[in-house]
């Protein structure tokens, strides 16, 4: 994503370049056309691509990017179930050094809510492919038991979370970590943990390339557990807490441990 000052000095480019500004579609800020190609910008600092050959804007704004990023080598971290009753939690972190973040820019990560199944699934390969990381799926057997030993969702996060960075900063030394905001104490845990490593702990961090990639694997090695816990039980899980009561009524009270995360509310009233 773009904030407002970077989109104006984009656009100023590439009129610079010879594209020509249109009347925007709705929602939009600009609509610039240069031979085959158009690009447009949305006020969310969103961009798409159109036209039969749109390569002189994707190179031009992959260019931008770059020029204008953050390319300190780094470790980008996010979660993918934390809020969902069925299913697995899934931790993903990944490091990311000047190659891995060209390639995160040519193929325009984003926070993984903005993205549908299929993308997410071909992001989750690409960015395996070219960079590095670990991701842990802790399915809801697992999850339970840990959830006994913590009892409290912040806490068994943390200790993921430590586990998970203790491998990835030994081995890259990464000069800062990023993470999704999720508890007040994390900072401090990881702080004291792992001295002289800049951590930045801040709401929204998917805003970030690495993190926005960490966010993309989490979510596909979430949906596919979701898609065999769907054949195991034979029946559709949803993403979401929406049906929870519904699909409660299809899972025996002696299996639930294997499909949903114990202590929700929901699941305790249906014991």
């Amino acid at each position: 994503m773009l904030s407002r000052e970077q989109i104006e000095l984009l656009v100023e480019k590439l009129k610079e370049k010879g594209a020509k500004e249109e009347s925007p579609p709705a929602h939009a800020l600009y609509k610039l056309k240069k031979d085959k190609g158009i690009l447009t910008i949305y006020k969310t600092g969103s961009i798409t691509f159109g036209g039969k050959d749109p390569s002189f804007f994707k190179e031009e704004v992959v260019k931008f990017y770059l020029q204008n990023i953050d390319k300190t080598p780094r470790i980008g971290c996010d979660e993918a179930g934390k809020g969902e009753f069925i299913g697995p939690l899934v931790v993903a972190c990944v490091y990311a050094d000047e190659k891995c973040l060209k390639k995160l820019v040519e193929l325009r990560v984003k926070d993984s809510k903005d993205l549908s199944k299929e993308r997410i699934l071909k992001l989750a390969e690409e960015i395996k492919k070219h960079c590095r990381g670990h991701v842990k799926v802790i399915m809801p057997s697992q999850y339970n038991r840990l959830y006994e030993k913590y009892r409290n969702l912040n806490r068994l996060l943390e200790a993921i979370y430590v586990e998970i960075l203790e491998k990835l900063i030994e081995k890259y030394h990464p000069e800062k970590v990023i993470v999704d905001k999720f508890s007040s104490k994390l900072e401090e845990i990881l702080g004291c943990r792992f001295k002289g490593t800049q951590f930045e702990i801040v709401p929204k961090a998917e805003r970030d390339p690495v993190v926005a990639a960490a966010s993309i694997v989490a979510k596909a090695e979430r949906l596919k557990a979701m898609d065999k816990l769907k054949k195991e039980l034979g029946v559709e899980l949803p993403e979401g807490n929406l049906d929870n009561q519904k699909i409660l009524q299809l899972i025996p009270s002696e299996f639930r441990h294997k499909f949903v995360k114990m202590h929700f509310k929901t699941n305790r009233s249906k014991r």
